[in-house]
This record gives C-alpha cells, structure tokens and sequence, in this order.
C-alpha cells in the first residue's frame, strides 16, 4: 500500500466515523427509550443500560464523556451544530454546557441573595441583641456571685468567732 493510498482510506475513514459517531449516539439514543429492554435485560436500571451500551459500544471515547451526556447532548445541540463542529464531542459538548448553563447561573443567581442576606442579617441582630442581654444578665449575676460570697465569708467569720468564743462562756 502507498502512502497516497494509506492516506485516502485514513480520509475515508475518518470522515466515516465523525457520522459513524453521531449515528451511533442516535440509536443509544432510541435503545434507551425502550423501557422494555432496560427491564427485561439491565432489571429496569437506566444506569446500567447506559454503562452497557457505553462499555460496549462507546469505547473509543474511553469515559471522557458518559453516554447519558452524549445522549442529553445529541437531543439539544441540534444536528447543523455538529455537523459545523465537525462531530468533535469536545466541540460539541462546550456548545451544550454554554446552552444549559445560562439556564443553571440565573436559576442559581434567582434565589434571592439579597432576601437571603438580609434574612441573616436580621438572624444576626437578633443572636447580638440576645447576646448582649446574656452578657447584661451575666453581669448582674456575677455581681450578685460576688455580693454573696462576701456575704458567705462573712457568716463564715462569724461562725468561727462564735465558736472560738463558746469555750470562754461554757
């Protein structure tokens, strides 16, 4: 074989596996929607009919992407994006998360943050005002501690006079 020849069929070749991919990915596709076969053949688990059809079927990409994403990927890039991407999964897969991250970073940005924060901050308030009135109330009780353990201290005294001084009146 000549390297002419040997560079035709690589061309062939390489041409035929870009749409050999996306075919590919079209009928893991269709296999996946019938539940019948998930059923009778992987117990009803989605999850492992995927792992079945990309272990044997999508080793080439050796798990850079799953077949779940493949497939979520084949139903919402449409058909013209992949065929200008040239069938690059990688390509192809940027334009998919850029299509569905918009989506997810205004979902995530929509949760109020602003409603949050000041939610926390009136959380915040109430803990130091409740900290603060703790602190007051430690305060007078070690106050209080204090008055009466002087007070202990006296009765004590007292007590040890009036023994030190029994003696003298028996």
């Amino acid at each position: 074989m000549t390297t002419k020849q040997a560079l035709a069929e690589l061309k062939k070749l390489a041409a035929s596996a870009a749409d050999n991919l996306y075919r590919r990915i079209e009928l893991a596709a269709t296999v996946m929607q019938d539940l019948d076969w998930i059923a009778s053949v992987h117990d009803g688990s989605d999850l492992k009919a995927q792992d079945a059809l990309q272990s044997e079927f999508f080793k080439d990409l050796g798990g850079y992407v799953t077949l779940g994403k493949l497939i979520a990927m084949y139903r919402h890039v449409p058909a013209a994006d992949w065929k200008e991407c040239r069938y690059d999964v990688a390509a192809v897969e940027v334009l998919y998360d850029q299509q569905a991250a918009p989506d997810q970073k205004e979902t995530r940005n929509r949760k109020a943050w602003k409603a949050a924060a000041e939610e926390l901050e009136q959380k915040l308030d109430v803990a130091e005002r409740r900290v603060a009135s703790l602190q007051t109330k430690v305060d007078e009780l070690t106050l209080e501690n204090e008055r009466l353990r002087g007070r202990v201290e006296q009765l004590e005294r007292l007590l040890a006079y009036s023994r030190e001084a029994e003696p003298a009146i028996a």
